[in-house]
Parts: structure tokens; sequence; C-alpha cells
């Protein structure tokens, strides 16, 4: 008897797990920023969820060429576009310090008219609510986008692709003291001294002034306008976040950031297996004796832009050493060209790097292609220009794998020297394997992390409960400042009735003993007197 209940028992325990198993769930996604380096970040963790069987809507700006089971997707590529690629000179003077840095991503954000005048968006408002169970978008610079979640009466799940800036850290509740946690955009080194910590204050400050007066501002009347909604709905969306998917690691953040239960780190989402190379590229790295040197500025600075005198610096520096370059170069020819570089408009930069005869990458130090590098043990030399890229390229630093070139000190000299150094000094590599090691070191992959989270979040209906007190605190309670005020006004009062106390007993013991002489003195010359 005992046998067949045991056996009734698990086998009622295998059909419930069976069941949740198979759980298929509605999953809308809407991704409007039309950076391809944005895009990398979401894109595997949509296709993964809609090849476990669930049913994924996404509206998103770079279209497959092919399609996938229970992936249905709708193009609003002509809806959005970034503003005109600027060379890597114009960016970096654009950029030149993080104040103008944050000035310039506004220049990124959707218009007016391209919102309004997206058709397959303006359609899903038409859809009945109630269709999908769970809302994923990106949350850069502005929030719109979350008000499909709040018409749609989903939990909303967002993505970021990088540490977290000031606003998703206030909304999540999550600690940023700009004592040790640097901004995302800092220039200042990681080990921050006094004038160092008081810039990073401001700074987070800053961002935050021009997040309310500019983003959270000008998207929350849009939001009103669009939705006809009150204007408060938008931060009421904002509220309702579940949760935050961090494209950041605590092995690559220049300070281990606590995390709240609702913010989840996925950096390495992107990093798939290594395909087979193409066979030109292929021939290319298996036949450098030496090794090879990859040179790439991501997908929005294009390397023909380049300055002469800094491209020249590179060329020069590659016709000095050993090793072949492969050189993701956009333009049809490249003046002087050495023999030992092959130049392509693309390059599967993915499996390059996996390549175990790639010695060095040459970078802007975007968080993706600093990932890869980071994932395959790759020395990095970093080219910061705009963003996130110093912070990226100083943590690598700070590891010992990898040094940073700043873009206004290119020259021949310092070209060379910088690769000669990591090519040749073999700290580099073992620090990039030690470093390689402990990003890959997790109990799950970042893929299927992302995944059970999200699924994590649709079983618990928004699961409310990840969230911190703190996310809903008013800044000066969450500071402690009330408190403070409190203390130090008892701590006042206390002192001002020991003063006042103490004063009165002092004067009252004076008075007694002054005032008694006095009368003493005052009786013996009466008697003097009257004698």
């Amino acid at each position: 008897m005992f046998f067949v209940v045991l056996l009734c028992f698990s086998f009622s325990s295998l059909l419930d797990q069976s069941a949740a198993e198979n759980e298929k769930y509605n999953i809308l996604g809407i991704f409007p920023y039309p950076a391809r380096s944005h895009y990398a970040v979401f894109d595997p963790l949509m296709v993964e969820l809609a090849k476990r069987g669930h049913n994924v809507t996404i509206y998103d700006t770079f279209p497959k060429e092919t399609s996938i089971p229970n992936y249905h997707e709708i193009s609003i590529k002509s809806c959005f576009s970034l503003p005109n690629i600027l060379g890597v000179d114009q960016m970096n003077e654009l950029t030149s310090d993080e104040f103008q840095t944050l000035s310039a991503l506004s220049e990124f954000l959707p218009s007016r008219e391209e919102i309004f005048n997206c058709k397959p968006l303006q359609k899903l408002l038409t859809e009945e609510a109630g269709n999908f169970d769970v809302f994923i978008t990106e949350t850069f610079h502005m929030d719109f986008f979350l008000m499909y979640g709040a018409r749609l009466k989903t939990p909303i799940i967002t993505f970021h692709s990088n540490t977290p800036l000031p606003w998703h850290s206030e909304r999540m509740g999550l600690p940023d003291n700009p004592s040790y946690l640097p901004f995302a955009y800092s220039m200042d080194p990681i080990d921050m001294g006094f004038w160092s910590r008081m810039k990073n204050a401001a700074l987070k400050m800053y961002a935050l002034i021009i997040y309310r007066l500019y983003s959270e501002n000008v998207f929350s009347e849009l939001a009103a306008e669009y939705f006809t909604v009150d204007r408060s709905a938008l931060n009421e969306a904002v509220n309702n976040i579940s949760l935050l998917f961090l494209y950041s690691h605590f092995t690559l953040s220049p300070s281990s950031r606590p995390l709240t239960p609702n913010v989840i780190e996925v950096a390495g989402l992107n990093i798939k297996q290594p395909r087979e190379l193409p066979e030109n590229i292929e021939k290319f790295i298996n036949e450098s004796k030496h090794g090879v040197v990859y040179f790439c500025m991501g997908s929005l600075l294009r390397g023909e832009t380049f300055p002469p005198e800094k491209r020249e610096a590179f060329l020069y520096a590659f016709s000095k050493i050993p090793q072949r370059v492969l050189w993701k170069w956009e333009g049809d020819v490249l003046p002087g060209k050495s023999d030992n570089i092959m130049i392509s408009k693309w390059m599967p930069q993915r499996d390059i790097l996996a390549h175990p005869n790639v010695k060095l990458f040459i970078s802007h130090g975007g968080l993706l292609g600093t990932s890869e590098a980071v994932y395959e043990g790759v020395p990095v030399l970093g080219i910061p220009i705009f963003g996130d890229q110093r912070t990226n390229i100083k943590s690598l630093e700070a590891n010992g794998a990898g040094e940073l070139l700043d873009y206004n000190e290119i020259s021949k000299e310092v070209v060379l020297e910088k690769i000669q150094r990591l090519l040749n000094d073999p700290k580099y590599k073992e620090n990039a394997k030690l470093l390689s090691d402990r990003y890959r070191d997790r109990p799950m992959s970042p893929l299927d992390t992302a995944v059970y989270w999200t699924e994590y979040v649709i079983r618990h209906k928004g699961a409310p409960h990840l969230r911190t007190a703190a996310a809903d605190m008013p800044w000066y309670q969450y500071l402690l400042l009330d408190v403070i005020a409190f203390i130090v006004a008892v701590l006042v009062a206390g002192l001002l009735i020991i003063y006042y106390t103490t004063k009165f007993i002092l004067r009252a013991i004076y008075g007694l003993i002054c005032g008694g002489g006095a009368k003493k003195g005052s009786s013996k010359s009466d008697k003097k007197k009257r004698n």
C-alpha cells in the first residue's frame, strides 16, 4: 500500500512538473532603438523564448530574413532612425566630457513625428487587452514605450544594455552610492579620490536633472497625448516595472554593485557558439605564424572616418609588427595598406575572436565586443569615443587584460608602443584568461538565466514580491534625512536644555554667594552709621 501511494504521489508530481514546463505564454516585445549593438542584447532572448514554444510577437528595426516558428516579427524599421552617422573625429568632439555625452544622447531619442506616424504600433493599440502575458522593452534614455505594457495590462520587463543609469537605480531601489559606484559614462579613474567622488556625485545629480527636465517631462506629455491618459500615467508604468535585465556582470564592472531581487545581470546574452569562418578569413588567420590582430570600431563608428593622420598612425604600427591584421574598413580602398592587412566592410566578430590565433582586439570599447573578447580571453586595446566605452576599457585595465588608448593621443609612436606591449608582454594574455574564467563561471548561462526570470515573472503575475520597499520611498526617507534631521533636532534641543539649565543654576549659585555677601557688608556699614 505504501508503495502504491508513493507511486501515485511521484506520478502526480511528474504531471505537475510536465504541465508547468509545457505551459506556453504570449510574449510581446517592442524595441524601437535602431542601433544594432542594442538589438543584439535582447534578440537572443526573444528568439530563445520562441524556440521553447512560447508565442513571441516582436516589433523591431532589424527584421530577420528567415522565419522562425512561434516568432511573429513586425518591422518598424521605417519608423525610427538614428541621426546621420558622424565621423570618429566629430563624435569625439561631441562627447568630449560626460556632461556633453549626456546632452548628445538626447539626439538619439525618437522624435514626436516618428512615434505618432508609426502605423504598426498604432495598430497594436487596437489589439484586445489581455492577449499577452508579459511585455518586454528597452529603457535607455526614455520610457515612452512602457505605456504599451500599461495599456495591455501586462507585467513589464525592461532591458538596459549596460550598468544602470541613475534613474534605473532610483526606480528599482538599487543602491547607487557615488562614493564607490562610478557613473556609467565616467572618464575618471576607477579608484576615485576626493575630487573624482565630487565629480561623480555631480554627474549623477546632473543626469537625473537632465532626465527629469527632458526625457521624463517630454515623453510624459507625449504619452498623455498619444494614449489619451493623464500625464502621470507614464510614471505609474515606470513604478510597475516587474524586472530589469542589465547587460552587465560583476566581473566586468569597475566596482561590484549590490543588486535587488528584481534586477538581473545577463551580460554575455549575445555570445553563441562560434560558427565556421568564411574561407578567406580562416585561411588568412591560419596562415599567420605570429597570430592576428583584429581591428573594429563597432557598428556606429566607421573606420573610414578616421582623419588621415590617425589612420596613418595605425597603418605605420601595423607595418612594423609580424602579426597579420583584420581591419573592419567600410571603404572600398584603404590607402597605404601594407601586405599584412586584410580589410572588409563586414566581419564575423564573434567567430574571429573565438579563433585561438587571434592575439589582440583593437576596439572602441563597446560592451558587446568587450564581453566577447573577455569570454574568449583576448587582450583589448580600447579607443573609447563616447558613452560607456571608457568605463568598459578602464575595467579591463583594472583587471590587467587591456589598455586604454586616448583618441586625442593617437600617434605613430604611441600606437606602436601600446600594440607591441600588449602582444609581447605575456601578463596581458594571462590576465585575460583569468578574467575569462571568472566571467564564464556561472550557475546558468546568461540566456538560460534570462529565460528563467522571464517565465518566473509570468508565473507569478508580475512577481511584485521582488520589488524592494526602497523603490517606493521618497528620496529623503531613503537617505534617512528625516531621521538624521530628527536626531540632530533632539541633540540640539538637548544641548540647549543643558546649556540654559546650567546657565540658570550657575546664576542662582552666583546670586546666593554674591548676593549674601552684599547683604552682610551693607549691615556692617549700617551699624557704623548708627554709632
